[in-house]
């Protein structure tokens, strides 16, 4: 205890500046908000919407959590709290595992805690904070820096023990999430090349990273096969279409990073952090094999995120993707790492040292905004959700106390041209900001969120299919509520 604690205060400026940059983006995210997937788990429950995360989602370690905070009886919205604070400490945790490797590299406190957080909290990160399982997303981000850390010990120590920890800790990763695994390959890499002494041993460090990756990768897939049996694994049309689909998307994605950033932001600030990197090449004897290097971490920045995509299984979502905008950082991990040794006194070193650094810092200041632009319509999108949810509450009531008849049931039409996110001036890019009412999961049992009810879903009539097929609202009406015996028909525009 008493060496943990001389730890801490010999760590405690990396450790203050980690944490303030963590509250400082993710602090507000503190404050209550609702995904269309929470309204779903609030009503199933945490004992249900267990069973569902391990059997349909395949993601037991995230099961487990549910379960257990199902176990202690606590209220279902005290879920949301703890699962945010715990969420900030294994973001907090795996930043600082991070900085500490690089620690080891010679690199400069506020060098390896800015590219450490850009690696890890990077632009496309802020989709997993839109759910409330956000913990379990945070702890899978944090096994696979921990699988870093252990592939990086083998590299230099050479025990087996950290090759082995390196596979435990990356399939206890998919077994919580998926998505976040490309994340220990990626930041692999620039610590490949450290190590190696020449291009056979280069190949090996490699062939020892995929190894851990594929390893993970099998006990998932077996896991899916023969336990999980989960209903989101599909074959999505061929593997040649969904190679042309996954190009199609990066292609868009160099001006378009999902609307997080202005266009054509992510890919400037890329640039020229690349361009320093690939400049610097010529200060190095082996010119080929550095340039090898870059080009081997962008091909798997590219391929590694969007394996399960090409495969069938997933589609082009910033939590399925997550890894991709590592890249920058990545880029910078090996600029830092693989240096030559007195290079800083190098008058041009430093110039570029210093561009490096400032779009980096340039990059976090509009991440920022993004973030706090996001976070506040999070909060534009639940009031809207709750005032539509009081509206049809209120027409209900009145519908009750001059017909006498309940109302039990609720079915839910669209018209002529649903626009999502139904409301204006919100951020719209992907699944983080989603009305409730705009999925089949989430319309429902929002409705009965917000007005402490128990509605259930009624069948669509076909009468009103193709009556409120012919209307087009853009606001909220009266006409969108039909009443019909126990039934209420809504029209979502």
């Amino acid at each position: 205890m008493i060496n943990i604690i001389e730890k801490i205060k010999r760590e405690k400026s990396a450790i203050l500046k980690v944490l303030c940059l963590v509250f400082l983006y993710f602090g507000v995210d503190t404050y209550f908000n609702l995904a269309t997937d929470t309204y779903a788990t609030f009503a199933n429950g945490f004992g249900t919407s267990a069973i569902d995360m391990f059997y349909r989602n395949g993601r037991p370690v995230i099961a487990l959590i549910y379960e257990f905070f199902y176990l202690t009886g606590l209220p279902t919205n005290m879920f949301y709290y703890i699962s945010s604070a715990v969420a900030l400490l294994f973001l907090g945790i795996a930043i600082w595992i991070m900085q500490k490797i690089l620690q080891t590299y010679s690199v400069t406190e506020n060098r390896r805690i800015l590219i450490s957080f850009i690696s890890i909290a990077n632009i496309f990160i802020i989709e997993y904070f839109m759910f409330v399982e956000k913990c379990g997303f945070m702890l899978a981000i944090l096994l696979n820096i921990v699988g870093v850390y252990c592939i990086t010990n083998f590299y230099k120590k050479g025990k087996v023990r950290y090759f082995i920890f390196a596979i435990v800790s990356v399939s206890v990763a998919i077994f919580t999430y998926q998505g976040t695994v490309a994340l220990f390959v990626l930041l692999s890499l620039p610590f490949a090349f450290k190590h190696a002494t020449g291009f056979a041993t280069y190949v090996c460090k490699i062939i020892q990273i995929g190894f851990v990756y594929v390893s993970a990768i099998i006990l998932d897939l077996c896991a899916f096969k023969f336990l999980f049996k989960s209903a989101r694994i599909t074959e999505k049309q061929n593997l040649k279409w969904n190679i042309q689909y996954v190009v199609n998307n990066l292609k868009y994605l160099q001006k378009n990073t999902f609307s997080i950033l202005p266009q054509h932001f992510f890919s400037i600030v890329l640039i020229v952090v690349l361009g320093i990197s690939v400049v610097l090449v010529i200060f190095f004897e082996k010119r080929i094999g550095r340039f090898l290097n870059i080009l081997v971490m962008i091909l798997a920045c590219c391929i590694f995120p969007t394996a399960t995509i090409i495969q069938g299984s997933g589609w082009w979502a910033m939590r399925v993707v997550y890894p991709i905008a590592s890249i920058i950082g990545v880029i910078a991990i090996d600029l830092y790492v693989n240096k030559k040794s007195g290079l800083e006194s190098i008058q041009a070193f430093k110039i570029l040292d210093k561009v490096v650094l400032m779009a980096i810092v340039v990059l976090l200041v509009g991440q920022y905004f993004s973030f706090n632009s996001i976070y506040i319509d999070r909060y534009k999108l639940n009031f809207a959700d709750e005032n539509r949810a009081n509206y049809i509450g209120e027409a209900i009531h009145e519908y009750q106390e001059s017909s006498g008849k309940k109302i039990t049931k609720v079915a839910f039409y669209t018209d002529e041209s649903t626009v999502h996110p139904f409301y204006p001036n919100l951020y719209y890019g992907g699944d983080l900001i989603v009305s409730s009412f705009y999925t089949g999961w989430s319309d429902i049992t929002s409705l009965n969120y917000y007005l402490g009810t128990s509605y259930k879903r009624a069948e669509q009539n076909e009468k009103y299919v193709e009556y409120f097929s012919q209307k087009d609202w853009n606001t909220l009406s009266q006409e969108q509520l039909i009443f019909d015996g126990d039934t209420l028909h809504v029209c979502v525009y």
